[in-house]
C-alpha cells in the first residue's frame, strides 16, 4: 500500500508571510491616518480656521448634532464664546456647520 502524503495547503512559512503582510498593511494604514491627522491639524492651526470647543464631553461629545434643533443649540453655545464675537460674528447656522467638521 502506497503511503499517501498529504501536503497542507499552507505551510507555517506561508502563514507567517501572510501574517507579516497583514501587520505591514495595518501599520501603513496607521501611518497614513497619522500623516493625515498632522496635515489637517497643521493646516487648521496655520490658517486659524479651527473651531473652539464650546463644551468638553469626551464620551458624549463625539456624536455630532443630529437634527436642526441640536444644530441650533450647538450654534447658540458657539455664539457665547469669544471666537464667535472676534472672528465669525454674523455667521449663519449653515456656515457654522461647515466649520464644525473642519
Amino acid at each position: 500500500m502506497a503511503a499517501i502524503t498529504a501536503t497542507a495547503p499552507y505551510t507555517a512559512r506561508d502563514r507567517d508571510l501572510h501574517n507579516r503582510a497583514l501587520v505591514r498593511g495595518w501599520l501603513y494604514v496607521v501611518l497614513l491616518v497619522l500623516v493625515a491627522l498632522v496635515l489637517v491639524g497643521g493646516s487648521t492651526r496655520l490658517t486659524g480656521s479651527g473651531l473652539s470647543i464650546t463644551e468638553w464631553q469626551p464620551i458624549h461629545g463625539v456624536i455630532p448634532p443630529l437634527n436642526d434643533a441640536e444644530w441650533q443649540e450647538e450654534f447658540q453655545r458657539y455664539q457665547q464664546i469669544p471666537q464667535y464675537a472676534e472672528i465669525n460674528k454674523g455667521m449663519s447656522v449653515e456656515d457654522f456647520k461647515s466649520i464644525f467638521w473642519w
